[in-house]
């Protein structure tokens, strides 16, 4: 598939946020060059099919969910239990859509696997649409359909009771009947996410004659239309696909004009509330009017701009007119009049945890829905849980999705991890994490205790916002945090290389046998020598998508491989390329500018790019790959299958091999496996 033709790729190394310059509220976050291709793949095969979670490999005492028949497990690719090292594997791992309908179901988009999920009041947990970790544009019944969801996408429930997705990275609206059948509804499918790709600006019309720009937030209008949020504003769709362009007027009162909106609700009487970075606008009768907050800094209540609130998240009203906000870590309510008030939720920190009002903690508030009761039903994204807050600000955590997040040592089960960041293992097959919430790095032991390893003095180091890790062959651990690189051995740190204007561009670290530093910045790969000399190692890749003159290179991650040689996953071409120990530059795998998850020879198999990417080397030299999707092998002469393991299907963001053991890392446990047999 053509990236710049097909639906195209999440933003790719995104862990390293202290080193990237910040996404903007609705920029395109995703790797990518532009131009010309250099070709098609051989044989542009159909894409792999999904792999069916290994039964019968469960230990003793150990729940196999496969062969004990549990379908709703085996639908999201839940085997095995004892794979999980340390933490709490969950079924929602990134979640950022959410919509409830008349029956009492709660359907969520969860956009690291990339499916809906429906969650029956009963508790019950299933896939209504798509199919774990796989990435398309696809229209279909259940699992034959596939999306292309980012951080922005969102869900409603209609007056039928469809449910209505914004396929952000596909630039289309969906629809998805009670039953999973998927169809778009409008919009032509383009690969928005990339840059360098997709459309500039957007265009009215009806079903695929109409035009998005990266559609993200959705409300239902009181007559039934569809309230699409997008980079260029707001657009109106009715249920039959017809796209039309929604404008207002300053109000000429006004000291501010709002021009892009990136929060929305409606309420009973057609009213529409809109946030613009750190403002609320009511927008009736075609005219936009100032309502609350403005100002930076600390979450303040007070009226109109006397009130701060730190970053709207999502908006929803009641029956009276009011709108509640997710704000961060705290639920917000604002009244017509721009009185601002905290109903629940305390930003002094802490563990998330259920209480009234200040007592209560939220991690990090999404999508709101209102009761016909009259309560809140929060998606509180950064626990994952649905949580549900009465309107005297009593917050309780639904049963079906107990909070799973937290940064706690103990062992297995016991221990809690925040979306851990940058991840390596030493030869005992001990795993190391960067903990950029807590600067902190953490150990996991092959027997599942989770302890602290460095950070807050601790082997002399002290790290702020830590994200990525590389362990040399002799055992030396590397952290590079949002300052500096440093070098920890036998319990003594030592700073490798401090930041300069010059130096500062860090994506990713990796270490070789003889101690050679390599770093990845945003468009090329340096090295840093035991004695502190610098070489820059690839600046250019010699052929990008705009041709022979187009050097384009966007690390997404490094490695080493046992002999020497190095590897870069370049999220620019879709593709790896291998610097061996000679200093030869040669492309390893995947197809240059063509993205997907066919599996087969390097120059045939496509890779995805669709997240976290790390590579991790097994002693007979094949590597790790994920972030695309499914976790990638690759043998040592560039071909690439999607291996069946006894875990399932986990979607993992960090990867590492040691002491005979595959560890995966996804985004609140640590998962394991026997590395496969040759």
């Amino acid at each position: 598939m053509r990236h710049d033709h097909l639906p195209s790729p999440l933003t790719t190394a995104m862990r390293r946020g202290a080193a990237l310059l910040a996404c903007a509220l609705f920029s395109a976050c995703g790797g990518g060059g532009s131009g010309a291709s250099s070709g098609a793949p051989a044989t542009p095969l159909a894409a792999t099919p999904d792999l069916k979670p290994v039964a019968a490999k469960c230990g003793p005492g150990v729940t196999d969910y496969v062969a004990a028949g549990d379908d709703d497990m085996a639908a999201l690719g839940i085997s095995c239990m004892q794979s999980v090292r340390a933490g709490k594997e969950t079924v929602l791992q990134i979640p950022n859509g959410m919509a409830i309908d008349k029956a009492g179901n709660t359907y969520v988009l969860d956009r690291a696997k990339q499916v809906i999920f429906k969650l029956t009041p009963s508790g019950a947990m299933s896939v209504l649409a798509g199919s774990i970790a796989r990435y398309g544009s696809q229209d279909g019944i259940g699992s034959a359909a596939s999306f292309n969801f980012n951080h922005l996408s969102r869900l409603i429930v209609d007056q039928a009771g469809n449910l209505i997705v914004t396929d952000t990275c596909n630039n289309t609206l969906r629809k998805i009947t009670p039953a999973g059948v998927v169809s778009t509804l409008a919009g032509t499918v383009e690969a928005v996410c990339m840059s360098g790709t997709g459309r500039v600006g957007s265009g009215d019309g009806s079903g695929a004659q109409a035009f998005f720009d990266r559609p993200a937030e959705i409300a239902l209008d009181v007559n039934g239309d569809y309230l699409v949020l997008e980079y260029a504003g707001i657009r109106r769709v009715t249920p039959a696909g017809v796209v039309s362009r929604v404008s207002w007027t300053r109000n000429p009162a006004e000291q501010w004009e709002m021009r892009r909106p990136s929060r929305i609700a409606v309420t009973s009487d057609g009213t529409i509330y809109v946030s613009e970075f750190t403002r609320i606008y009511r927008i009736a009768g075609g005219v936009a009017t100032f309502v609350a907050g403005g100002n930076y800094g600390a979450a303040r209540d007070g009226v109109g701009a006397a009130a701060v609130l730190v970053a709207p998240r999502a908006m929803v009203a009641d029956a009276a007119g009011d709108i509640y906000v997710s704000d961060v870590d705290l639920l917000r309510k604002v009244s017509a009049g721009g009185v601002v008030t905290t109903v629940a939720g305390n930003s002094a920190g802490g563990a998330v945890r259920d209480g009234s009002g200040a007592d209560a903690r939220f991690s990090y508030l999404g999508p709101l829905l209102m009761t016909a009761s009259g309560n809140i039903v929060a998606l509180d994204s950064g626990a994952p849980s649905i949580r549900t807050v009465t309107p005297a600000g009593v917050v309780s955590t639904s049963a079906a999705t107990a909070v799973a997040s937290g940064s706690v040592d103990g062992k297995g089960g016991a221990a809690r991890f925040n979306r851990p960041d940058g991840t390596a293992a030493d030869a005992a097959g001990n795993l190391y994490i960067a903990d950029h919430a807590t600067n902190l790095v953490r150990m996991v032991s092959p027997d599942g205790t989770v302890s602290l390893f460095a950070g807050n003095g601790m082997k002399g180091a002290t790290f702020r916002e830590p994200y990525s890790i590389a362990i040399s062959p002799n055992g030396a651990v590397y952290v590079a945090d949002a300052y500096q690189i440093v070098r920890i051995e036998r319990g003594a740190t030592t700073i490798v290389q401090s930041y300069t204007p010059q130096n500062s561009d860090v994506l990713d670290i990796a270490v070789d046998a003889e101690e050679n530093l390599a770093i990845a910045g945003s468009i090329a790969v340096r090295q840093v020598s035991p004695s502190g000399k610098v070489t820059e190692l690839i600046a250019d890749v010699g052929y990008g998508r705009d041709g022979l003159n187009d050097s384009s290179l966007r690390p997404a991650s490094i490695a080493y491989d046992r002999p020497g040689n190095l590897y870069v996953a370049d999220a620019a071409s879709l593709t790896i390329y291998k610097l061996s120990k000679a200093g030869k530059l040669a492309r390893f795998a995947g197809s240059p500018f063509w993205m997907g998850d066919l599996d087969g020879p390097a120059g045939n198999a496509m890779l995805g790019f669709h997240g976290n990417t790390e590579m991790a080397f097994a002693p007979n030299g094949d590597m790790y790959l994920s972030g695309q999707g499914l976790l990638r092998k690759v043998a040592p002469d560039g071909t690439v299958s999607t291996p069946a393991l006894a875990w399932g299907r986990p979607v993992l963001g960090g990867i590492a091999v040691g002491n005979g053991m595959l560890i995966g890392v996804t985004s609140y446990a640590v998962v394991h496996t026997p590395l496969p047999a040759d």
